[in-house]
C-alpha cells in the first residue's frame, strides 16, 4: 500500500461519522426479539390448533366402520361448538338425532346427523322436548308442530298437543293434547281450583292435515304405540304419580279396550312396543325399584325384563330368558325378530347406545353415541333394516361469524409480520447505499489521491 493511499485512508476515517451505540439501539434489538417470540408462539398454537382439527376434517362426514358384519360398532361424535345450524343449511332426512349441551346456546341443543355424515344444530327453548324422527327419517315430531327436515317447512298439528310415536308407515301421528290449565285459581272461599283436565288422544293425519281425537281421559304421563298394521294404538292415561291403565283403541271403530292396571314396575316400552305379529304389547318390568324411583337413582335397579300384554285379553306373560342388566330407555324397533332398545349401562357415566336384546339374555351393540350427549334418536326404518356408519362432525361446517372471528383473529398478527419484514428490508437497503460508510473513490480523487481499483 502506498504511503498516498494510507493517508487517504486514514482521513476518510477520520471524517467517517461516529456510530452509535445508545441504549436505544439495544431497545430496538430486544423489541424485535420479543416480537420475533410473539410470532411465533403465535404461529406454533394455530399450527397445534389446526392438528388437533385434523382428524375432524379428514373424517367428517364420512362413514369409518360398519355396525353390520363387524366386530366393533358404529359411533356418533359429538358436534363443534360452532356448527352450523339447521335453518342456515338443512339436512334431512337425517340418519340420527341427538341432545348435546356442549355448544354456543349454553343450552341442551338438538343435533341432526344427514345420511351424508353432515352435523347440524337444532337450537331449543330452555326446558323444551326435542321430539323424535320418523321412520324414513324425513320428518320431526314436536310439540304442536312437525318439521319436514328437507324443506323446512313446519306443520301444525294441535296447540299443546304432545307426539307420543308415529306409524309404522310414517303417515300419522300419535299425540296427546294437555287441557291443564297451568295455573290455580284461589278463589275467595279459600279454596282452590284444580288446574288439572281430561286430555285428548288422538291421532294427525299427514295426508289430510286433519287430527282425530279417540279418548277423553287423563293423560299425566303418556305413552303410545301403532301396531304393525296402523290399525289400532296402545296408550298409557291415568294421572300423575297414580296407577296407569292400558287402552288399546281400534281406529276404525274408535272402540277403546281398557285393560288392567299397570303397577308401579310396569311401564309401556316406547314408541315400537307392539311385537311385529301383532299379537302382544311390550312392557317393561322392573326388579328392585319402581319405574319412578329407578329414574332418579338408577343404583337402586337391580335388572328389568320384558313382558307381553295380549291386547284382547288383557293377559300378562313374563318373557323368557334371564333379567337383564343396565337400563332400558325405550324400544324403538324390531331387528331380525329381536327388540333393539335405546339403552343405558349399568354406570351412569357410560354413553347411550342403540342395541338389540338377544333372545339369549345377551346385548349386541348397533350404535354408540359420544358420552355427553343423549336422547338418541334413531328412524326406525334404519333401525329395523339399514346399515349403520360412525360420522364425525367437520369443523369446517361452522356458522359465518366464526370465520369474522378467525379472520379478526389472524388479520394482526399478519399485518405485524408483513410490517417487520418491510422495516427489514429498508434496514438492508440502507445499509447498501453507502450513507455513513465514510469517502468514496471520488473523494480521494479530489484530494490529489489514487483511484481505489
Amino acid at each position: 500500500m502506498s504511503e498516498t493511499l494510507r493517508e487517504a485512508l486514514r482521513r476518510a476515517a477520520e471524517s467517517a461519522p461516529a456510530p452509535r451505540l445508545g441504549e436505544q439501539l439495544w431497545r430496538r434489538g430486544r423489541r424485535r426479539r420479543r416480537v420475533r417470540r410473539a410470532v411465533t408462539a403465535l404461529a406454533g398454537v394455530l399450527l397445534a390448533a389446526g392438528l388437533a382439527t385434523l382428524p375432524g376434517l379428514v373424517a367428517g362426514g364420512t362413514g369409518l366402520q360398519p355396525a353390520d358384519g363387524g366386530s366393533t360398532p358404529a359411533a356418533l361424535g359429538r358436534p363443534y361448538p360452532w356448527q352450523l345450524s339447521y335453518e342456515q343449511d338443512l339436512n334431512g332426512p337425517v340418519v340420527a338425532a341427538f341432545i348435546d349441551p356442549g355448544t354456543i346456546y349454553l343450552e341442551a341443543t338438538g343435533v341432526l346427523v344427514g345420511r351424508d355424515g353432515s352435523y347440524r344444530l337444532f337450537p331449543m327453548n330452555p326446558g323444551e322436548e326435542f321430539g323424535f324422527v320418523s321412520p324414513d327419517g324425513r320428518y320431526l315430531a314436536r310439540w304442536s308442530e312437525i318439521v319436514d327436515l328437507t324443506t323446512g317447512r313446519s306443520i301444525p298439528t294441535v296447540d299443546r298437543a304432545l307426539p307420543l310415536a308415529w306409524s309404522p308407515d310414517g303417515r300419522r301421528l300419535l299425540l296427546v293434547v294437555d287441557r291443564d290449565d297451568g295455573y290455580i285459581e284461589y278463589r275467595a272461599d279459600g279454596s282452590e281450583s284444580d288446574p288439572s283436565h281430561p286430555d285428548d288422544i288422538g291421532y294427525f293425519d299427514l295426508d289430510t292435515g286433519k287430527t282425530t281425537f279417540l279418548l277423553t281421559t287423563d293423560a299425566d304421563t303418556p305413552e303410545g304405540v301403532f301396531s304393525p298394521d296402523g290399525q289400532r294404538v296402545a296408550v298409557t292415561t291415568g294421572k300423575h304419580s297414580q296407577p296407569q291403565r292400558l287402552v288399546v283403541v281400534d281406529l276404525a271403530t274408535g272402540t277403546p279396550n281398557l285393560l288392567d292396571e299397570l303397577t308401579d314396575r310396569q311401564r309401556l316400552a316406547g314408541e315400537a312396543a307392539w311385537t311385529p305379529d301383532g299379537r302382544s304389547v311390550v312392557l317393561l318390568a322392573s326388579q328392585g325399584c319402581a319405574w319412578a324411583d329407578c329414574d332418579t337413582g338408577m343404583g337402586s335397579l337391580q335388572g328389568w325384563r320384558m313382558q307381553y300384554v295380549d291386547p284382547v285379553t288383557g293377559k300378562v306373560t313374563d318373557g323368557a330368558g334371564a333379567t337383564r342388566q343396565g337400563r332400558p330407555a325405550r324400544l324403538v324397533g324390531w331387528r331380525d325378530g329381536a327388540p333393539v332398545f335405546v339403552h343405558w349401562g349399568a354406570d351412569t357415566d357410560e354413553p347411550e347406545k342403540l342395541a338389540v336384546a338377544e333372545a339369549d339374555g345377551s346385548t349386541r351393540v348397533l350404535l354408540t353415541l359420544a358420552g355427553g350427549s343423549g336422547a338418541l334418536n334413531v328412524p326406525r326404518d334404519l333401525v329395523e333394516r339399514g346399515t349403520f356408519a360412525s360420522h364425525s362432525a367437520n369443523p369446517l361446517a361452522a356458522q359465518p361469524w366464526v370465520f369474522g372471528c378467525l379472520l379478526a383473529c389472524l388479520t394482526p398478527p399478519v399485518l405485524l409480520v408483513l410490517l417487520l419484514r418491510r422495516r427489514r428490508r429498508a434496514v438492508r437497503a440502507a445499509a447498501g447505499s453507502g450513507v455513513g460508510q465514510g469517502a468514496g473513490p471520488d473523494d480521494l480523487r479530489a484530494e490529489g489521491g489514487d483511484t481505489v481499483a
